[in-house]
């Protein structure tokens, strides 16, 4: 399988960087249920001098520690956000959907603990306010779950921390991680029309890339100081050359255009079967690095 790529980029001394200060880490908020973690974002959003037109709020999806998300993590995100819909708060909550299309689009997950990427959603989808939130069991089978509030106009990185226990799952929910973007379609042949092989199985060798630079680092992640890895897929057709190349985990930033713009170009020795050359489907790793 072609190794995977390692991309550090220099870092202009001069550069501009979106990276706030840090702030002392204060002791979360324990609050009751989501309707009360609604009522205390909604203060935290009047005591941060928000303006009711400039008050947008984003509920992203809630996760496990491990980054991974649930069908009930979804589902208690959607609540919060229509528990702040609530004409009481003055709020302009941002529709869950758009989100959902805005990062299946680029295949990247919200991360709580990346500010990049915080940074390029608010941006995007005109949200002063993000809210994160990650899930876990524990003692007795309690879910809780623990929120945060950025405030994104905030130099000092302002971030409202809340606990909710939310009590055991109800009968028919479910923890189990699920791939918020869904399966790509199955690739089974080459656009010549020759059957995809499985690198690797029965008697199919793994092809190995002899031209394959290194993807530049965009103007946009400079902006962002980002650094994360893009997971890319493709077919190598019997000729080494690379089809059906798509994105399985993006990164913002336009590093997945530059990505792919890059792959594009590469070219390889083809994977043998019985000694000919076949078409096989191989993962594509791409790190990008600042230093």
């Amino acid at each position: 399988m072609p190794k995977v790529i390692q991309a550090p980029i220099p870092l202009s001394k001069n550069s501009s960087s979106r990276e706030p200060s840090e702030k002392p880490a204060r002791l979360p908020e324990t609050v009751a249920d989501l309707p009360a973690l609604a009522v205390s974002i909604a203060a935290h959003t009047v005591a941060a001098d928000c303006k009711p037109k400039s008050c947008t709020v984003l509920v992203t999806d809630f996760v496990f520690p491990d980054g991974n998300t649930s069908v009930y993590g979804m589902r208690l995100a959607d609540t919060l956000s229509g528990e702040l819909t609530n004409k009481e708060y003055k709020l302009r909550v941002i529709d869950r959907s758009l989100l959902q299309k805005f990062l299946a689009k680029e295949r990247v997950p919200a991360e709580p603990d990346h500010r990049a990427v915080i940074h390029w959603i608010s941006d995007a989808l005109d949200a002063r306010f993000v809210v994160f939130g990650t899930t876990e069991r524990v003692d007795d089978g309690i879910v809780r779950l623990s929120s945060q509030l950025v405030d994104t106009d905030s130099k000092e990185w302002r971030v409202y921390t809340a606990l909710v226990n939310l009590g055991p799952l109800d009968s028919g929910e479910s923890l189990e991680p699920v791939d918020p973007f869904g399966p790509l379609p199955e690739i089974t042949t080459s656009f010549s029309g020759e059957t995809v092989e499985r690198a690797g199985v029965n008697g199919t060798t793994i092809p190995s890339c002899t031209y394959a630079p290194i993807p530049p680092y965009s103007d946009g992640a400079r902006k962002l100081k980002l650094i994360g890895t893009v997971t890319a897929q493709a077919v190598i057709n019997s000729e080494g050359k690379l089809e059906n190349l798509r994105i399985v985990r993006g990164m913002p930033g336009g590093l997945n255009e530059t990505t792919i713009a890059t792959m594009r170009t590469w070219r390889c020795h083809p994977a043998l079967k019985d000694g000919k050359p076949v078409p096989v489907l191989v993962p594509l790793t791409t790190t990008f690095q600042l230093y």
